[in-house]
């Protein structure tokens, strides 16, 4: 696969706009590794709160929410936050410490259904440029994909035109592909698995060759046998190999045991972290009475500084830097002048 993006070698600046480089170092630790806590979930979030979500109180999901980020960020490289009931509240309530990276998602619940293949629904209300006005580092889109379904251009085109706006913005789009089944698929059958392990790594690398900064992958495999592990190690590394936008990983909330083992073989095949949720801190949400959500919080926590501890040893930082004669020739005097002339 040839790739056509702006990036020259691994580890390279993601493009010459010094609006991106900058979202990028303000998601990543200082010594480039991307340590973040996805809170961008909506009703998922409030069926935790309750076993009825229609009694959960906007202002009691605003504030669980403000208080996880409060209390996770002194180990949080970046929050993902969505707009309903957390992004602006962090900001203005000083939940999220000024030093703290924060990216938006931008679309919204659910997806649309089209002859059974998944399309992906905005936010009505919310674009690029409102997130960021509002202050936010990168914009992140969570896409769902299947290149053999009828409404695949269509899907495509959606990455297409966000990284587009996300250009006209400078600012870094992170890439969430998600492979779902179609129906009268088996989700149970060694095929179908073997297909998804394939559908993971395409999706990305399309997404990556339209001009994604960085990808948000699930993992490719499962930890559950030893065989499984060399697998997923395997398809980790070709994942890798067959891009040079920085990947982290995300979670689908599996337990926290699992997730732990899959950020070791994805960070030891070259990812630089995790962008991850429910497996880090549902336990926190659920738990009702004070004293529990107060454990539940501080396992969280630690549960986060874990998973980082894992991606410093055995991860690839992302720590780009142009210097010397390069740094001249790619911001000379006066570039300012020609940046983001449209």
């Amino acid at each position: 696969m040839t790739l056509h993006h702006p990036f020259a070698t691994q580890g390279a600046i993601p493009s010459l706009d010094p609006g991106k480089i900058r979202g990028l170092q303000r998601v990543a630790t200082p010594d480039g590794f991307f340590t973040m806590l996805a809170l961008d979930h909506l009703l998922a979030f409030k069926d935790l709160l309750a076993d009825d979500r229609s009694k959960v109180s906007y202002r009691q999901a605003v504030e669980a929410k403000l208080e996880l980020v409060e209390a996770i960020a002194p180990v949080a490289s970046a929050f993902l936050l969505e707009a309903q009931y957390s992004l602006a509240q962090v900001v203005a309530s000083r939940a999220l410490p000024a030093d703290v990276g924060l990216v938006s998602s931008i679309e919204g619940e659910g997806f649309d259904v089209v002859d059974g293949e998944r399309c992906t629904r905005f936010r009505d209300g919310w674009t690029v440029r409102k997130i960021k006005l509002l202050g936010a580092d990168m914009v992140k889109l969570l896409w769902y994909y299947r290149p053999e379904a009828k409404t695949a251009e269509r899907q495509r085109q959606v990455v297409r035109d966000l990284v587009e706006a996300c250009a006209e913005w400078s600012t870094p789009l992170v890439v969430e592909p998600i492979w779902y089944a179609l129906p009268g698929e088996d989700q149970k059958s060694a095929a179908w698995q073997a297909r998804r392990v394939e559908g993971i790594l395409e999706s990305a690398f399309f997404s990556a060759e339209c001009g994604a900064d960085m990808l948000k992958v699930e993992f490719p495999g499962d930890v559950s046998t030893p065989g499984g592990r060399a697998a997923s190690a395997d398809a980790c590394k070709r994942l890798n190999d067959g891009m040079v936008q920085p990947w982290v990983i995300l979670s689908a909330g599996v337990g926290f045991e699992d997730f732990r083992t899959q950020v070791e073989i994805s960070c030891k095949a070259g990812a630089s972290g995790f962008l991850a949720g429910r497996s880090i801190w549902q336990e926190a949400v659920a738990t009702r009475d004070p004293a529990g959500r107060a454990e539940g919080v501080r396992v969280a926590a630690a549960r986060l500084a874990e998973l980082t501890e894992i991606a410093r040893a055995v991860g690839r930082p992302y720590v780009p830097a142009i210097t010397g004669d390069q740094l001249m020739t790619d911001f000379p005097d006066g570039w300012y002048t020609r940046w983001q002339e449209r």
